[in-house]
């Protein structure tokens, strides 16, 4: 029984081809045959050849006329090979006496798809030696075996039932071609330290610093073949990334040193890389903190919480980002409520940490989770954090709203208590390194100021979006569906306002104008609306206390609903006459944008991101000129010509902001950061 196929394939290295063959056929192992592909020398090698076969009975030459390329003389001394496994030896090299014997000593019977022995030891022209390493990677995982492949020993049957050859008519790169493919498909690489393979490298047979366009067009035509077909291969994600990477780099390296100055040499390489760039994909550690609120009828499903589930949303259509969702802390309620959603459930969740089974002993890293199976890690709240030695090589990105703790000063113990979490938080979290995505100008500016160690070049304005699709919608009967879901029959024409109950947003400033407004023109069909989440029965107190009289003789007019359901809002919106949105500070402002898609129009703060956000498609005044608000509601309340300038400005101004651009400029960004790293 033939147990190893020699395949050796000769091409003018007459000067060489003996001590080939004496090493081969001087083998150990006896039970071998040896083919020799002569690919048209032109020298001795065929009559060396020929002289072997003489003397060898094992030794079978087979010859072609004319030259057809190494791919061609392998691959006819594959289809005639009938040892059980085959290897490979160019005829320039050389093996170890006892290399085939060591090497099938470990298929032992078991099938065992391909044996690798030591690394290559490459034989300089000047004498020198080096070794080509990649054992300890193979060992780790067989997709790093994409060279050395005659350090090796294929089962023959499985070469031939998976049609693995070597790519016929490529100048370049038909080895890893057929090496890849290989090891990919197998079950398993056995590799062992023994087993040595010489490969000597000749003066003549280096590749020129500069190829000409033929052979980089080869190149690129051999990345291509491995790259389809490992996208369509069953690769681990992990697998995937390791082996895309390697091309990449390859390739990047490749057009470096053999396209040189040449600018049409490097042209020719774009498409390529533009194709393995995304290939390779980002592997993105989502945090999902902020989403603790989903099931929750509370100001925990505020602006920051629909803005992180569409960016999530929206990421999650790119096919070169790979999401998984991150917990500082693991969290079962989130874990049980994210299998409710039909976007969360999507993704894999990873918790950093776990509660110790021990009792008093805090938390435990979770020994799962391995930083190098991520890229980048986005945060686009301020409730946990990506913390650990071993996580610096993640490149993070944080989406930075505002800094409204540091810049205003209510003076009550929880603004206090806010504050300093909101200053330890991001003080811990950002670095020199960190990128930002800053949801407006003005907020770039402030966290700039408050957080000197920021890089100012790796702060990116990226606009928001409204938390959903909005329209208007003028169906009276689902309004009064509405009216009558939250004790409201008696409401009349009405200005609404849709924020959280929250001291910065203006809402008593902007009741006490509107109370102002309607007596001093007598009015008695306006109605003042809001909703939102927070403490509803504080700000009714605090309004009771500053106007008194005044807020007494038309609290029948004033509905405070607290927070509504989302499918209420867009109703609200369309049936309201205007909305007032004076708030003192705002990162971003959404309601803003909501209320003009629903063809309203708004009245909001001159101060802070505001005016970058309605540009002139609203009225902007100084949330503090009472005066200022109650003009602005005459203006909006009395002249139907005004308002109806404002809603086609509100139209074209709300179309501006989409999620996919946002996020469209988040994954370039993130695309170019990692390039360079």
């Amino acid at each position: 029984m033939i147990k190893v196929s020699v395949i050796i394939p000769v091409y003018n290295t007459a000067p060489y081809l003996t001590r080939c063959l004496d090493s081969v056929c001087d083998q150990t192992l006896t039970d071998i045959e040896i083919l020799c592909i002569n690919d048209g020398s032109t020298d001795r090698s065929l009559e060396i050849l020929r002289d072997y076969e003489g003397r060898d009975s094992r030794v079978r030459v087979i010859s072609f006329e004319q030259n057809k390329g190494v791919s061609v003389a392998r691959n006819t001394g594959i289809d005639a090979a009938q040892g059980e496994y085959i290897g490979f030896v160019d005829s320039d090299d050389y093996v170890d006496l006892d290399f085939y014997e060591k090497l099938y000593t470990e298929v032992n019977g078991n099938g065992v798809e391909i044996v690798k022995g030591l690394e290559l030891k490459i034989i300089h022209p000047d004498g020198s030696i080096s070794v080509d390493k990649h054992n300890d990677k193979i060992r780790k995982n067989k997709i790093h075996f994409w060279t050395e492949y005659t350090s090796a020993i294929f089962n023959r049957q499985f070469i031939q039932r998976n049609n693995i050859y070597f790519p016929e008519g490529l100048l370049v790169g038909e080895d890893p071609c057929f090496t890849l493919k290989a090891s990919i498909l197998s079950k398993s690489i056995r590799v062992i330290e023994s087993a040595q393979y010489y490969y000597v490298r000749r003066v003549n047979s280096l590749n020129s610093d500069i190829w000409n366009k033929e052979k980089i067009q080869s190149y690129i035509k051999y990345i291509d073949y491995v790259a389809n077909f490992a996208e369509k291969a069953d690769l681990s994600r992990g697998d995937y990334k390791i082996l895309f990477k390697w091309l990449l780099e390859d390739a990047q390296n490749t057009c470096k040193n053999k396209a040189g100055s040449n600018k049409n040499y490097q042209n020719l390489f774009e498409p390529l890389f533009r194709k393995l760039k995304c290939m390779v994909g980002i592997d993105l550690l989502f945090d999902a903190t902020i989403f603790h609120g989903i099931e929750s009828k509370t100001d925990a499903r505020s602006g920051i919480f629909f803005v992180a589930y569409n960016i999530l949303k929206q990421l999650s259509k790119n096919s070169q980002i790979n999401i998984t969702l991150y917990l500082e802390y693991f969290n079962a309620v989130l874990r049980e409520a994210c299998k409710k959603d039909d976007l969360l459930k999507k993704f894999d969740i990873l918790c950093l940490k776990y509660k110790s089974s021990v009792k008093n002993t805090g938390y435990i890293k979770n020994p799962k989770f391995c930083p190098d199976s991520f890229d980048a890690y986005i945060n686009v709240s301020c409730f946990s954090l990506l913390c650990g030695d071993d996580m610096d090589r993640i490149v993070k990105f944080y989406v930075l709203h505002d800094t409204t703790l540091l810049l205003l000063d209510y003076g009550d113990e929880g603004w206090r208590k806010n504050r300093k979490a909101f200053w330890n938080f991001y003080d811990d979290s950002l670095t020199k390194n960190t990128y930002g995505f800053c949801v407006s100008e003005s907020a770039r500016r402030d966290f700039l100021r408050f957080f000197p160690v920021l890089d100012p070049a790796k702060m990116i304005v990226t606009p928001i979006a409204t938390a959903r699709k909005f329209k208007p919608n003028r169906d009276i009967d689902k309004l009064n569906e509405i009216k009558m879901k939250y004790n409201m029959s008696a409401l009349d024409t009405y200005i609404f306002s849709f924020n959280s109950y929250n001291l910065r947003k203006g809402l008593i400033f902007t009741v006490g104008c509107y109370l102002k407004f309607i007596e001093r023109h007598r009015i008695n069909n306006l109605c003042f609306l809001s909703a939102g989440g927070g403490d509803v029965s504080y700000y009714k107190k605090k309004i009771e206390q500053n106007y008194g009289e005044l807020f007494h003789r038309y609290k029948n007019r004033i509905f405070m609903i607290g927070y509504i359901d989302d499918e209420d809002l867009e109703i609200l919106y369309s049936h309201a006459l205007f909305t007032s949105y004076l708030s003192e500070y705002e990162g971003f402002g959404m309601p803003p944008l909501e209320a003009m898609s629903c063809g309203i129009p708004v009245i909001t703060s001159n101060t802070s991101s505001l005016p970058e956000v309605v540009g002139d498609a609203a009225v902007t005044i100084d949330p503090y000129d009472d005066e200022a608000c109650i003009k602005a509601f005459e203006d909006l309340y009395f002249d139907n010509i005004i308002r109806k300038e404002y809603i086609a400005k509100g139209f074209v101004r709300a179309k501006i902001f989409t999620w996919e651009k946002t996020v469209n400029v988040m994954a370039d960004k993130m695309m170019r950061v990692l390039d360079t790293v």
